[in-house]
């Protein structure tokens, strides 16, 4: 039924996500124009719909695996990976439909892509540094900065005041509303103070780009 085609989708999505995290990139890029060609025409595809599911496992199944995706397959996904930042990571973070959940996995993931120097070096070059490319590094930037002073008029102002008039359990989910965008702030300034340690780490250590 239908529970078993979408646990069978888990279970996929789970297998894919431990093979592409514990497989080195040199041995991914050398499989082959087949297997290439499959993870552009439909694993990517396949990520983008799942996105949109209803079931949140997939969503965030389908947005941890882009990490992976980056870091390996970054020379031959350009414009995928610039259609999976601008079309769901950011429409994510700016949408206020989406849940905290989901706007603080995307913040963790930007945080884990921008652990890596050269990862976020490269990105810079191929998008920002092309001008027939999204400047991507910089809306990434612009974004994360954006969530970390996102509702800090609110905390300052008479929203926060206003909670002593909210009583019983309206009270605790008010409390429980501000202490996740609370976190969520914090989580943005720790992603944007990694992408300083990152590009301090390309200047000191410069890094070859994979253009």
């Amino acid at each position: 039924g239908s529970t078993d085609a979408l646990e069978s989708r888990i279970l996929a999505l789970e297998l894919l996500l431990h093979t592409l995290r514990h497989s080195s990139g040199p041995c991914i890029l050398q499989a082959g124009p087949q297997f290439h060609y499959a993870i552009r025409q439909y694993l990517c595809v396949s990520l983008l719909k799942n996105t949109t599911s209803p079931d949140t496992t997939i969503v965030e199944l389908s947005l941890r695996l882009f990490v992976p995706l980056i870091r390996h397959f970054r020379s031959l996904l350009k414009t995928e990976i610039e259609a999976f930042v601008t079309n769901v990571f950011f429409v994510i973070l700016d949408s206020k439909n989406s849940t905290i959940q989901h706007k603080m996995l995307v913040v963790t993931l930007f945080d884990e892509i921008c652990s890596d120097s050269t990862t976020l070096a490269e990105i810079f070059l191929n998008y920002d540094c092309d001008l027939s490319a999204v400047d991507l590094f910089q809306r990434i930037v612009n974004a994360l900065g954006k969530v970390a002073r996102m509702g800090l008029a609110d905390a300052t102002g008479s929203g926060t005041s206003s909670l002593q008039f909210v009583a019983g359990a309206g009270a605790l989910r008010a409390e429980k509303t501000r202490q996740d965008h609370r976190d969520l702030r914090l989580a943005a300034m720790k992603a944007l103070r990694q992408i300083l340690a990152s590009l301090h780490s390309s200047i000191v250590t410069p890094v070859t780009s994979g253009r």
